[in-house]
């Protein structure tokens, strides 16, 4: 059953459509990654989603309701994760808590129950009386989750949620949300990095405003229409630095580490072997699966 409808969505900012023409269904209890560059449109849908901004045409139906025509009603439906700190810097761990449970009306004994679990999957606890302003980003960005879990969300929606964080946050943070996921809830989130999205069992890639392609990301670089070499060589300046013969399309290269990857169509694939072992037969030339970034630079070819 599908928790959020998406119709002929467009958002125009001047004379640039922001979105144009997205359609989309997310099923309950999904997890899905919204995967683009900067300018794709990823916050400006997430912004619409929790009502706070109106679409130029389009509907949009979460949890039931209309969001365009009863925006107020979502907001008790969903929690959102905005990039930004959005919570107050000079109150404690524990009164930024009891301020967003008073917002919502919730009871002092279920507020109580809830905080302590939220507090113990966040790691938090040994925080509780410290200002947030005080608070690495990592913990800062826990906190705006577990704030926005207090009411027990259908929708937890996050913008961009480990941007600026460190390694080992950003870890914990990916832990939390799957914690989340398997309970059930649904989850929407944005985010610039491929290691992430491929973390999520439904992705829909963007650029310039339009949803290239929605799947699993497995089945997504299954779909991957090129050829992927590694070049190892002792001198990899001198590999890279090779001229290549004109006949052999080479759609693009860059280096990996301490070797070469060449992208290649795949009837060039003898053609580029052949080509590499007679320049220099030391070089090793293998065939390798093609990353999640391989498959969302190929789409962004073939529509420019």
């Amino acid at each position: 059953m599908a928790i959020v409808e998406v119709e002929g969505l467009y958002k125009k900012f001047k004379n640039t459509n922001v979105i144009d023409d997205l359609n989309l269904e997310i099923e309950k209890g999904q997890l899905f990654g919204l995967i683009g560059p900067d300018g794709a449109g990823k916050t400006t849908f997430l912004r619409i989603l929790t009502g706070v901004l109106q679409p130029s045409a389009g509907k949009i139906t979460l949890c039931g309701t209309d969001v365009v025509k009863h925006p107020e009603d979502i907001k008790e439906k969903i929690g959102v994760v905005p990039q930004t700190f959005s919570l107050y810097p000079d109150l404690t761990v524990d009164e930024n808590l009891w301020f967003f449970s008073r917002m919502y009306h919730i009871p002092r004994n279920i507020f109580e129950e809830r905080k302590k679990r939220l507090l113990q999957i966040a790691r938090l606890e040994p925080f509780l009386k410290r200002r947030a302003e005080h608070l690495s980003g990592g913990m800062q960005k826990k906190l705006v989750l577990i704030s926005s879990l207090l009411h027990t969300p259908e929708v937890l929606l996050l913008d961009e949620p480990t941007t600026g964080v460190d390694p080992v946050s950003r870890r914990e943070l990916w832990d939390f949300l799957h914690e989340l996921f398997a309970q059930g809830m649904t989850i929407i989130i944005s985010t610039p990095y491929m290691d992430e999205a491929e973390r999520c069992p439904c992705v829909g890639f963007r650029h310039r405003g339009e949803m290239l392609r929605m799947g699993n990301p497995i089945d997504i670089r299954k779909g991957y229409p090129n050829v992927v070499l590694e070049l190892r060589h002792g001198d990899l300046l001198r590999i890279r630095s090779a001229v290549i013969p004109e006949h052999i399309k080479v759609l693009d290269m860059y280096p990996m580490a301490d070797t070469l990857h060449v992208v290649v169509q795949k009837n060039e694939l003898q053609s580029i072997k052949d080509y590499v072992r007679k320049m220099d037969k030391r070089t090793d030339v293998t065939v390798i699966e093609p990353t999640f970034e391989d498959t969302f630079i190929a789409m962004i070819k073939e529509k420019s």
